[in-house]
C-alpha cells in the first residue's frame, strides 16, 4: 500500500510469536475477535478476486483507502477510516494482520470483553489514522493524498493493551538463519517494545516506505492509554486473583498488597520511545503553524471512445514546492493518465509562461502497487482557469493517447473542476494535541497506574 500497506505487521525478528495466557475456559470466547478476522478475509475476497487473491485492486484501494487529504479537503470522508480499516494490500498484508490479531487479541477480547475489546480495537485504529496523518505531513506533505489501508493500527492497539496486561507471558520469536530456523524465548513485554521502537525508528528514517510506520506507533500508544478507560475492572480483578501464588495446595491465594507491574527497564524503554513521538507531533504543530501545505480536491469527468467515468484527486501545494497532485488517487485508468497529464504539462498551478500543445509527452500511469504502464500523449486543446491563491481551478482537455503496449491509441476528452480548497493548518494542528494527549495519557498508565493493569507480571 502507499503510504499504510505493504507488509503489515511483521513480527520484530522476521518471524513468528507464540504464547499463552489464561485457559480458555476460565475467561470466555472471542466472537468479537473471529467477527473482525471473518470481515477483514471477506473485504478481501470481494477485493482481490480479479487478480487470483494475489493483492486488492487499485480501484477497490481508491474506494476504501483512507486518503489523508480527501479527510482535510473533506471531513465527511471521515468514514474511510473504517472501510480502510477492513481493506488490505495483498495476501502478505492480510495474513500477518490476522496472525497478529488472533495471537494477541484472543488474551484481550477474553480479558476486556467482546464489546470493550471491540472499542479498544475501532478507537485504536481511529487514533492511528491521525498519527499517520500528523506524522505523514512532517515527512512528506504530498503524500497526504496517497491511500492508506490496512488494519495495522487497529491491532497495534490491542498489542499495546496485551503488553500492559500480560508482560510476563513468554513468547517464542523464530527467525531463519540461512534457511536454519533459530527460536528462543522473550517476556512479551521485551518483545512488543522492540516492535515499537523498530516502528518508531523506522517511521523516522525509512522516509520512502510503503508502511505506515507511525500508524502502527500511535494504535500502540491507543491502546495503552485507552485501556483504563474499557477495562472491566471486576473481570481484571477476578485474573490478577488467578494469577496469584497459591499456598497450602490452593487453600488460600496470598494477594500481595502491591501487585507488580512493568519492570524498571521496560519503562525506561517505553519512556524514551514515547518522547520521541512527543518531539515528533510538536515539532509537527510547530510546521504546520509555519509552513501551511494547501489541499485542492478535484472531480475529473472524461471519455475515452464509448467509455466514460469520473474520478476525484488531490493537489497540494506545500511551501517551496509546485504543485503536486497523486495520481494513485484517481481509480480508472484515464483518469490518472488525464492527471498525468496535467501535471506533465504544469498547470495544476498557474504557469508563468504559455503552455506547449501539439508536443508529445511520455508519462507513466501506475496500474499496481508493483505495475505501471508508459504512454505517450499529446494534448490537442486545453482550457484553464486558476483560483487567486494560483491553483487551477478548472480545466478542459482534449488528448491523443498512444500506450507503448496492450491498448490502442485512443482519444481522451477530460473536464476537471474543483470541488474543495483548504488551508491544513487548524486541522493539522488540532490533530497533532490529540497525538500529544494520547501520548503522554499512555505514558501516564505505564509510569504510574501499570501496576492497577498487570495479570501476568514479568517477574
Amino acid at each position: 500500500m502507499p503510504a499504510g500497506a505493504g507488509r503489515g505487521l511483521l513480527p520484530p525478528f522476521r518471524g513468528l510469536a507464540v504464547g499463552t495466557e489464561e485457559p480458555a475456559w476460565i475467561m470466555g470466547g472471542t466472537p468479537a475477535l473471529k467477527a473482525v478476522i471473518a470481515l477483514n478475509v471477506i473485504v478481501y475476497i470481494v477485493t482481490s478476486y480479479s487478480t487470483m487473491f494475489t493483492q486488492t485492486t487499485v480501484e477497490w484501494i481508491s474506494r476504501l483507502g483512507f486518503v489523508p487529504a480527501q479527510f482535510l479537503v473533506e471531513p465527511r470522508s471521515f468514514y474511510r477510516v473504517f472501510t480502510a480499516m477492513f481493506t488490505h494490500a495483498d495476501i502478505f498484508h492480510i495474513f500477518f494482520n490476522m496472525y497478529f490479531l488472533y495471537l494477541f487479541g484472543r488474551a484481550v477480547e477474553r480479558t476486556l470483553g467482546s464489546a470493550r475489546f471491540l472499542a479498544l480495537y475501532l478507537a485504536s485504529g481511529v487514533a492511528a489514522a491521525m498519527f499517520h496523518t500528523v506524522f505523514t505531513y512532517l515527512q512528506s506533505p504530498t503524500a497526504l493524498a496517497i491511500p492508506s489501508v490496512g488494519a495495522s493500527g487497529a491491532i497495534s492497539g490491542v498489542l499495546g493493551a496485551y503488553m500492559l496486561l500480560y508482560p510476563g507471558t513468554r513468547l517464542a520469536a523464530c527467525f531463519f538463519l540461512l534457511f536454519v530456523p533459530v527460536c528462543f524465548e522473550m517476556l512479551a513485554a521485551y518483545y512488543l517494545l522492540f516492535w515499537f521502537a523498530v516502528q518508531v525508528l523506522e517511521g523516522y528514517f525509512a522516509l520512502n516506505s510503503q508502511v505506515a510506520f507511525f500508524a502502527h506507533a500511535g494504535g500502540f500508544i491507543t491502546g495503552i492509554a485507552l485501556l483504563p478507560l474499557v477495562v472491566d475492572r471486576v473481570r481484571l480483578r477476578y485474573l490478577q486473583y488467578l494469577r496469584a501464588p497459591v499456598l497450602f495446595g490452593g487453600i488460600l491465594r496470598f494477594i500481595p498488597w502491591r501487585h507488580r507491574g512493568l519492570s524498571a527497564t521496560a519503562k525506561s524503554l517505553f519512556a524514551a520511545l514515547s518522547l520521541t513521538l512527543l518531539a515528533g507531533a510538536a515539532f509537527s504543530y510547530v510546521i504546520v503553524s509555519t509552513k501551511p501545505a494547501l489541499l485542492a480536491g478535484y472531480t475529473a469527468e472524461w471519455t475515452a471512445g464509448n467509455a466514460a467515468g469520473a474520478d476525484r484527486f488531490y493537489v497540494i501545494k506545500a511551501p517551496g514546492i509546485r504543485a503536486f497532485p497523486v495520481v494513485e488517487a484517481a481509480a480508472s485508468l484515464p483518469g490518472r493518465i488525464l492527471v498525468a497529464t496535467l501535471d506533465a504539462l504544469g498547470v495544476l498551478e498557474e504557469p508563468a509562461g504559455r503552455v506547449q500543445l501539439s508536443k508529445p509527452i511520455r508519462i507513466v500511469v501506475p496500474l499496481t502497487f508493483y505495475r505501471s504502464l508508459e504512454v505517450t500523449v499529446v494534448p490537442l486543446s486545453i482550457e484553464v482557469s486558476y483560483t487567486p491563491a494560483g491553483l487551477l481551478e478548472e480545466a478542459k482537455v482534449v488528448e491523443l493517447v498512444r500506450p507503448t503496449f496492450f491498448f490502442r491509441s485512443f482519444q481522451l476528452e477530460g473536464h476537471v473542476v474543483l470541488f474543495g480548497e483548504t488551508d491544513t493548518r487548524e486541522a493539522l494542528q488540532l490533530l497533532a494535541l490529540a497525538n500529544i494527549a494520547l501520548t503522554l495519557a499512555a505514558l501516564y498508565v505505564v509510569l504510574y497506574r501499570d501496576e492497577e493493569y498487570v495479570i501476568a507480571p514479568e517477574f
